[in-house]
């Protein structure tokens, strides 16, 4: 509940300041990221928000993490006069991951010195995660999904480049657990659960407009 209160109050707060013409920004980043429960990958996103002074800037967030897995196995090879080395390859298995959280942040700056800040901030975020399986050999198709709320911390530096543009460097650490198939046996709550936690490394562009 207090999670789901800090989304509407963060939306609040952007969408009054938007509508008053304060000082709005703008976050695209990319980078690599290791949770526990699945494979390490690459996730891309973005927050949107508004600065409430100087130190302080609130956002609504959202990311995309993507990881394919897939079992080829070599099954035969002929060599041409001609030179060319052909191979038939078989496709056993294949496994598709998406993870996508939504997050409300704050985030506080710490001048070092122009054009150099530090910061550290904190996130509240909802997790959903998608899951294909196509196992070929046996036939199986499957799909899984789960969700769950969760939280965020992270820190790093942002380094100015002209009066309303930064790059920035950050790692962080995402806490959740998303949770799927939920139901009862025997009158006792049983779910599958997938823990998401991990650290994680972000480059990026800070944009800020009125």
């Amino acid at each position: 509940m207090k999670k789901t209160i800090a989304f509407c109050v963060a939306g609040f707060l952007i969408g009054t300041a938007a509508a008053r013409g304060g000082v709005n920004l703008l976050e695209v980043h990319g980078g690599y990221w290791d949770p526990k429960g699945i494979a390490s990958g690459f996730i891309f996103g973005g927050n949107y928000g508004i600065a409430v002074d100087e130190r302080v800037d609130i956002s609504l967030g959202l990311s995309y993490f993507y990881r394919n897995y897939r079992k080829d196995t070599e099954v035969a090879g002929e060599d041409y006069q001609s030179g060319v080395n052909e191979t038939t390859v078989m496709t056993e298995l294949e496994y598709n991951t998406t993870l996508i959280p939504i997050t409300a942040n704050a985030t506080i700056r710490f001048p070092f010195g122009r054009p150099l800040y530090w910061f550290a901030g904190g996130s509240v975020a909802y997790q959903f995660l998608f899951n294909t399986e196509n196992n070929y050999q046996e036939g199986i198709k499957e799909r899984r999904f789960y969700s769950g709320f969760g939280w965020m911390v992270r820190g790093g530096i942002e380094y100015a480049i002209g009066s309303r543009s930064s790059i920035i460097l950050e790692a962080f650490y995402n806490r959740c657990k998303v949770k799927g198939n939920k139901d009862k046996v025997d009158g006792l709550p049983v779910w599958n659960e997938v823990d998401v936690s991990g650290l994680g490394f972000r480059a990026g562009l800070k944009l800020e407009f009125f």
